[in-house]
Formats: structure tokens, C-alpha cells, sequence
């Protein structure tokens, strides 16, 4: 390459200036030397004409690599070596060089070459090469998108013009395009890939593309005008014309054995004979699709069997439904790309047709959304033949219209919604939200449709275990009420047992068990579980005027359910409020077609529909609560029947005693009177004779105060042995008890060296009882002047009253002290007459009680308080009372 320029020795003939108008370059050589050149190749190497003459031809030519070195092939072919005419070298072009074809032709003594500029064919040769190569590579990609991104991005790096389109509806969609940007040099703009998704028409060359499979296109630029609108045709024009001719190759790609879209490949030197090549890279790019599709499948196929499978195991495995909601919505989730996850399912174990949802789980939802979607209730079971089992894909306008607002209000534009059935009933529905308008593959609702039989099965199954657990649990609890109520025979260990488990068995709040008074005429609430235990007492009447769920059980024999209190008329308004009751579940206690009470469920925190099997439930307690109701009766009646046998026989003995102490208490009395009136006359003389000075008037003071004493004593005994007979009538229990302690504090209170102080305890509402007053208010003061006198030192007087039931309704009273109490020995025989422990005392007073009150058909008791100080007499008065025997007279 450095050889020594030389000079030409003679001047060409006129016969070389012929080759000057050719279009391809020519030079002609001469011992080495070009001594000629014509403005062709001037043109081509960029060198004037007579800068080329005198050059030794190793200046332009040139072949990088190991190859033989043109001018030695040339030299060679000088030198009459069997070499080709016709070959390629490379010519120095400035700093570069440009790829030619030599033609050596002998003419006389010089040589002529003619040179050809092949740039465009290496490029074309190379191009296709690479293009092939592309299309084996692409086979080995497992996914669509990852096949067409390579493809797009080998084209740019082969700088081909390239575009992907599509049918859609009667046209065709530009999806991507691009364009080398040495194609478009005054458009730089329009350089580079472009995702369009411009809709256009059916150009004649798209047109035989779909249809024949590849199509050859002169000029790209008036197909392109024929793609666009006619508004855009003649800018596009504009654009190709200032451009080099654009030829292409339009080859069908097809998938599946199914035509899916178009490729186009555009470039200057494409020529008609590239047909074929670029319809062989179509169909490896099919393949290539083709392969991946189906990989891609098998993949998702296997993505969704993985996913079935962890779903099923974390079913199986899961202690409870919501432990496996978390992991069942995460698996749908990943597998889908959802937004957002609910699952909804019946408020109501019952699982009814048509029974509102609600949403007990989500994922992806915010609060606010989760409070949104609560509000719109996205779906309900489905009726016998309303909804069908499959997945149901649907855009959000095409919604019911709470359902559409709520998916509106968030962003959510596709509802997927898959019905969760077991055996044709339904037991929920799963949602799964998008925020993108999306279409599922028939495998995605293939797997959904399995993940939600997953779902069902799982819930279904949890439901059949707790429906056994609690089967087993009520038959527990029924076997553990049944020994209870065998246990006893107390009525009120019965009705405190039988009330709650009424109340556990239907998992009620409150319970409550009535029981008929003895005329028949109302029913009273004998027992009371939960909040409000003041209701013990309260009756209900049984006529048919009553609006009472109870009283209309008890007449009619028959349960009630009551799902919404506040619509329901025949609730009694009052017991409602007081009891704050929402829902009911009323039962009848009876015994061989024989009412012995009602049985009253209260549902307080909500409205509530009681279940046929909750019915059967409580109704099974029930039972057992009415038999041992009636037997806990018999046993009473009996026990009754022996306490009026052993009350008559104490009154037949108390009357004869009593006969007996009349007719001593007369004699004595008349003895005793007689002495002593003539005693308070001597006294009164003695008075007047020794007037007020004289040293005998304490003596005389003693006496009288003694024979007053005296004289007291005989009228106790004359009253407890003739009482006279009660006359009741309705009387304030409060202000009976007011003037009796204020008359213990007056008579004796005031000799006490410290002061008694009183309190009292009076309960609101508590109502007259019917009694003899004179003979009540007795009765209270020997009781407050008994508790009064314990405390000498002063004290605490305690008074409470208040509503009770001893076997039926009343009101007790309770003194309590805080005294030195009565020894237990002595406890049996206080209420004996004329037993006492006070060194003035008659022993009558509290033998007057507990005559007073048996009269009254009341009872008397003393306690000690827990303080374990003091005494407590307790005395229960019943309302009502019914008539009382004669008390017994005594024979005076």
C-alpha cells in the first residue's frame, strides 16, 4: 500500500474519454498506474479526476483480513493468471471504504476495470442472514410478548422499517411500528419504534397479505396513504416522497394454525426476490408464537394446578375458615393480578335462596372501601334456577345499581363474580375486582371456577363440623341440664337451671321463665337470666285482652317467633322497654296438654330470625324443664300437704295450750287486777296524806311504777291470749315502718346513754300490702324495740324493704342491728312464749310477732349478717294474701 506514486508516460487515446458519460466508474491501469478515470468513479472515491491519475491501484483497493490483497490479484491477473474477471474488493473512500465489484477487461497493453458499488447487496446478504438468524432465536422464548419484543427489537438493530397489525372489527389497528431513522433523515421524528394502536383500512397490499399469506409492495409510501384516513393521505405522501423509495415484504402471521396479524418489513433495498426470505422469517415467527402460546399455557396450566394444590392443602389444613380465606385470596391474587379480593357469605347459617351477603373477608381494600362495599351488598344466593354456577365476567356499568355506584365510587371497572356452591345449594360468592377493564381466558375461569369449589368445599365442611359440634355441645348441655334438673327438687335451683340453659342453648342474652299465679288469672316471671334481674316479679295478665307474646303461648299451647320486635303488635310495650328486647322466641311449659308456664328467649343486640333448629333445640330444654317443673309441684303439693298436716296439728296443740293459758291468763288477770287497783288507790292516798315533801315518796314512786309494770305485763298476756281477728286492707309498708321505729326511738331510744342511728333502704316501687294495720304496725315496733334494746351503747339500726317472692308475690321487711346477737342455741325458741333473756322482760313481744304474721299468713326468720354482728329478723308479707284460718281463741 506504500508504493511510490508514479507518472503516466503517455496520454490515453480519445478511445478511454469514451468511458466518461458512463454511469459506473471506470479506470484504466498501465504498468500499475491509472491513467485514466472517468467522473463516475471520481464521484464514487470522492477524489477529483486528476488526483486519481498517476496512482498506483494499491491505493484504492484494499481487502481487510487474511484474504490475498487485490493489487495481487489483480497483478496476478496482469500476469495472465487463471484468475475471475469479476470480483469484490474494497475501495478506499476517505477514511473508510466502500464494498465493489471489479470487472477486468484487457485492452492492448492497459487494462480497463470497470467498478461496481455493491454496498447495498452485502447489506441485503447480511441483513436476510440476520434475519434468519432472528427467527431460530425467537423459538426459544417462552412467552408471546417476550417473542415479539425480540423480534421488534431485532428488526431496529437490523435498521428495517417494521409494523405489527392487527383485524379488529372491519379494519386493521397499527399496534406497533418503527422506522430506521436513516430511512426518514429529514424526519428524525418519525425514527424509532412507536407503540401506535391506530386504527386504519384494507390496503390492497394488507389485503393480499391476509389472504394469500405475503404480499410484495413497490412503493410503501402509497400503501401507507391507502392505510390512513383521506384526511391523512396526502401528509403521508408528502412524508415518503421527500424520502428514497420504500419497497416491502408483507407476510400473514399465524398461530394455532389461525391467522393472528401482519408483519412489514420496509427497507431501500428489499427487492422482490426477498419474498421469500422474509416469508420463511414470518413463519419462524409464527412458530416462534405458536411455541410460546402453547408453553405459555402449559405454564399457566401449571401455575394453576401449583396454586389448586397449595389451595386444597391450606383447606384441609386450616383450623377454621377465616385462617384460610388469607391464603386462598393471596393464591387468587398472584394468579390473576387482581385488584382486589371479597368473599361473601350469608348472615344466616341457613343459607336461604335469595338471602342477602355479607362480606366477611377482603384484600385490597382500603377501609373506607371495605364500609363502601359492606353498603352495596355485591350479591346474594342464588334461587333454584335463577343464577347459573359458572363465573360471571362483568363490566361495572353493567351492574345493578348499588353494585355499579360502589364499583364506580372505586375505581373498579370489571367484577368477576364466581358462585360458591355445594351440591347445587349455595353457600357464598367470591368477588374479584379489577381496576382495568379485563377478560379472562377460559383457563382463568377454568381455575377460578375450581379455586371456588375449593372455597365452597372448605366452608362447607367447616359449617358441617360446627354444625356437629354444636350438636354435640346440645346434646351435652342437654344431658347437663337433664342431671340437674333430676338433681333437685327446689323450684327455684329448677327454674334458675332451666333459664339458662334456655339462654345458652340459642345463645340469647336473656331468658326468662313465667309461671301462673294460683287463680289463673296472670302469669309472673318466677326466674331471670342476664341483664335484667329487676324484672323478677313483674306480671303479665292472662286475659284475652292482654298484648302479651306470653299470655297468647300460654292460652294457645303453640311457640312463637318474633324477628323484629318493634313490628310486632302483640309484644307487651312495657315488658319490651324494660327488658330492651329486639327479637323473641316464645315456648310453652307443658305437661300432658297441661300449661305449668311459658318460656321467654330475648335477643336484645340485634334483630334476629330464630332458626327451625333453634326452635327444636330450646323446645327439647323445655320439655325437660315442664317435667321437672311438675314434678318439683307434686313434690311441693305433697310438701305442702305435710305442712298443713303438721301446721294443723302445731294449731290444734297451740289451741289447746293456748286454751289452757287463756283460762289461766283470766284468772290471773282477774287475781292480779283486783290487788292491784286496790294498790293504785292506796298509793294515790298515801300521796295526799304525806304530801310531796316527805321522805316516803321515792318509796311510793317505786311502787307505782312497779305496779304499772305489773299491770302492762297482764295486758300482754290478755293480748296474745285473746288477739283480736285482722281486718286487712291495703297499707304503705313505708310509712308503717316510719311510725314503728319512730315509736321504738321515742319509748326507748331516748334512755339510751348514745344514740341510735337509722338506715333506711327502700326500694322504688314497692306496693302496698293488705294487711290489718293496728296489728302490722304492732307487729314492726316489737321488732324495732327488740333490736333497739340489743344496742344499750348505741348503734346502727338498719331498715330495708323491698319486692320478694316467697312462693309468691310480696314484700319483705328486714331489721337488722349491729348488736351482740342471739346466741344459735337460743335462736329455735325466741318466737316461744314468754321466753326471754331481758331482766324486765315478759317474753310475749316477739310470741306476738310471729302470731301477727301467721295471721297474715306471712313469715318470720332471724339471720346473722355478714359481718357476723348483730341480728337480722326478716318478715314477708304477701300481697295478696288469701284467707286466713281463724287465729285460735283461747278459752278465757
Amino acid at each position: 500500500m506504500n508504493r511510490r506514486v508514479g507518472t503516466v508516460s503517455e496520454e490515453p487515446g480519445a478511445v478511454y474519454r469514451l468511458f466518461d458519460d458512463m454511469p459506473l466508474g471506470v479506470f484504466v491501469l498501465r504498468d500499475g498506474l491509472l491513467v485514466h478515470a472517468n467522473a463516475a468513479m471520481s464521484r464514487l472515491t470522492g477524489v477529483a479526476r486528476e488526483l486519481l491519475v498517476g496512482q498506483p491501484v494499491t491505493a484504492l483497493l484494499w481487502e481487510p483480513g487474511p484474504l490475498e490483497e487485490p493489487p495481487d490479484r489483480l497483478a496476478r491477473r496482469l500476469g495472465t493468471a487463471p484468475v475471475a474477471g469479476t470480483y469484490e474488493a474494497w475501495l478506499h473512500v476517505g477514511d473508510g471504504g466502500v464494498r465493489v465489484e471489479l470487472t477486468v477487461h484487457p485492452h492492448a497493453r492497459d487494462w480497463v476495470v470497470q467498478v461496481r458499488d455493491v454496498t447495498c447487496r452485502v447489506r441485503r446478504r447480511m441483513v436476510l442472514r440476520r434475519l434468519a438468524e432472528l427467527g431460530s432465536a425467537v423459538r426459544s422464548l417462552h412467552s408471546e410478548d417476550a417473542v415479539r419484543e425480540e423480534v421488534f427489537r431485532g428488526l431496529e438493530a437490523l435498521e428495517l422499517g417494521f409494523a405489527w397489525l392487527t383485524p379488529r372489527g372491519v379494519g386493521v389497528e397499527l399496534s406497533v411500528a418503527g422506522l430506521a431513522p436513516r430511512l426518514v433523515p429529514h424526519a428524525p421524528a418519525l425514527g424509532g419504534r412507536v407503540r401506535a394502536e391506530a386504527p386504519g383500512g384494507w390496503a390492497p397490499a394488507l389485503v393480499r397479505t391476509w389472504r394469500d399469506g405475503d404480499a410484495w409492495v413497490e412503493d410503501l409510501g402509497v400503501e401507507a396513504s391507502r392505510f390512513v384516513s383521506e384526511a391523512r393521505m396526502d401528509a403521508v405522501l408528502a412524508v415518503f416522497r421527500r424520502a428514497q423509495t420504500h419497497r416491502a415484504v408483507g407476510v400473514r402471521i399465524d398461530v394455532e394454525n389461525a391467522p393472528m396479524a401482519m408483519l412489514v418489513l420496509a427497507s431501500e433495498w428489499l427487492s422482490e426476490e426477498d419474498v421469500s426470505a422474509v416469508r420463511l422469517f414470518g413463519q419462524q415467527v409464527s412458530a416462534a408464537l405458536d411455541a410460546a402460546r402453547t408453553i405459555q399455557r402449559l405454564s399457566v396450566r401449571a401455575t394453576a394446578l401449583t396454586a389448586l394444590g397449595r389451595l386444597a392443602a391450606q383447606a384441609a389444613s386450616a383450623p377454621h375458615p377465616r385462617a384460610f380465606f388469607g391464603s386462598g385470596t393471596e393464591e387468587i391474587s398472584g394468579l390473576l393480578g387482581c385488584d382486589a379480593v371479597c368473599l361473601l357469605l350469608p348472615a344466616d347459617t341457613r343459607h336461604e335462596p335469595g338471602e342477602p351477603l355479607e362480606l366477611v373477608y377482603s384484600r385490597g381494600l382500603s377501609e373506607d372501601a371495605v364500609a363502601r362495599v359492606r353498603r352495596a351488598r355485591l350479591g346474594s344466593l342464588p334461587r333454584p334456577g335463577g343464577m347459573p354456577d359458572a363465573v360471571q365476567v362483568l363490566e361495572a356499568e353493567a351492574c345493578p345499581a348499588p353494585t355499579r355506584d360502589a364499583l364506580r365510587a372505586l375505581a373498579f371497572q370489571t367484577l368477576v363474580s364466581v358462585p360458591l356452591r355445594v351440591r347445587s345449594r349455595g353457600v357464598g360468592t367470591l368477588s374479584v375486582l379489577f381496576h382495568a377493564r379485563r377478560r379472562l381466558t377460559a383457563l382463568e375461569v377454568e381455575t377460578l371456577q375450581a379455586m371456588g369449589t375449593h372455597f365452597a368445599a372448605a366452608i362447607e365442611s367447616h359449617r358441617l363440623l360446627d354444625e356437629v359440634r354444636g350438636r354435640a355441645e346440645d346434646l351435652a348441655l342437654m344431658h347437663e341440664v337433664g342431671k340437674a334438673l333430676a338433681a333437685t327438687l327446689e323450684l327455684d335451683r329448677l327454674l334458675a337451671t332451666g333459664v339458662t340453659s334456655l339462654a345458652r342453648i340459642v345463645d340469647v342474652p336473656d331468658a326468662y321463665v313465667l309461671l301462673p299465679d294460683a287463680e289463673g288469672q296472670r302469669l309472673a316471671i318466677r326466674a331471670a337470666t342476664g341483664g335484667h334481674p329487676e324484672l323478677l316479679g313483674r306480671e303479665v295478665p292472662l286475659d284475652l285482652s292482654s298484648n302479651s307474646l306470653a299470655s297468647q303461648v300460654f292460652r294457645t299451647r303453640q311457640p312463637l317467633r318474633v324477628e323484629d320486635a318493634d313490628t310486632e303488635v302483640r309484644v307487651h310495650d312495657e315488658l319490651r322497654q324494660a327488658a330492651e328486647g329486639l327479637a323473641y322466641m316464645v315456648l310453652p311449659l307443658a305437661v300432658h296438654d297441661q300449661m305449668v308456664g311459658v318460656a321467654v328467649m330475648v335477643e336484645t343486640r340485634r334483630p334476629r330470625r330464630f332458626t327451625p333448629a333453634e326452635l327444636e333445640r330450646a323446645d327439647a330444654i323445655a320439655n325437660q324443664l315442664s317435667l321437672a317443673l311438675e314434678g318439683a309441684r307434686l313434690v311441693e303439693d305433697l310438701k305442702q300437704s305435710y305442712a298443713k298436716l303438721a301446721r294443723t296439728q302445731e294449731q290444734l296443740v297451740n289451741r289447746e295450750r293456748l286454751a289452757a293459758l287463756g283460762e289461766l291468763s283470766a284468772v290471773v288477770a282477774h287475781e292480779v287486777r283486783n290487788p292491784l287497783g286496790a294498790i293504785f288507790n292506796s298509793v294515790a292516798t298515801i300521796r295526799r296524806i304525806v304530801g310531796p315533801e316527805s321522805a316516803a315518796t321515792p318509796l311510793l314512786d317505786i311502787v307505782g311504777e312497779e305496779a304499772d309494770r305489773l299491770d302492762r305485763m297482764v295486758a300482754d298476756l290478755l293480748t296474745f291470749a285473746r288477739p283480736p281477728s285482722p281486718h286487712p286492707y291495703p297499707v304503705s309498708v313505708s310509712q308503717l315502718l316510719e311510725e314503728a321505729v319512730g315509736s321504738a326511738l321515742s319509748d326507748v331510744g331516748a334512755t339510751l346513754p348514745h344514740p341510735v342511728r337509722v338506715e333506711w333502704v327502700m326500694e322504688e316501687g314497692v306496693p302496698p300490702v293488705t294487711v290489718d294495720e293496728r296489728l302490722i304496725r304492732q307487729c314492726f315496733l316489737n321488732v324495732a324495740l327488740n333490736a333497739v334494746q340489743a344496742m344499750p351503747q348505741g348503734g346502727t339500726l338498719r331498715v330495708v324493704a323491698r319486692r320478694a317472692w316467697v312462693d309468691r308475690a310480696g314484700v319483705q321487711v328486714e331489721f337488722c342491728d349491729t348488736g351482740p346477737g342471739i346466741p344459735l342455741e337460743l335462736r329455735t325458741r325466741v318466737f316461744e312464749p314468754f321466753f326471754t333473756t331481758k331482766a324486765q322482760g315478759t317474753g310475749l313481744g316477739l310470741a306476738l310477732v310471729k302470731r301477727i304474721m301467721d295471721s297474715h299468713l306471712g313469715q318470720v326468720s332471724l339471720d346473722t349478717p355478714e359481718t357476723g354482728k348483730g341480728t337480722i329478723f326478716r318478715l314477708f308479707l304477701p300481697l295478696e294474701p288469701p284467707v286466713a284460718p281463724p287465729l285460735p281463741q283461747t278459752g278465757a
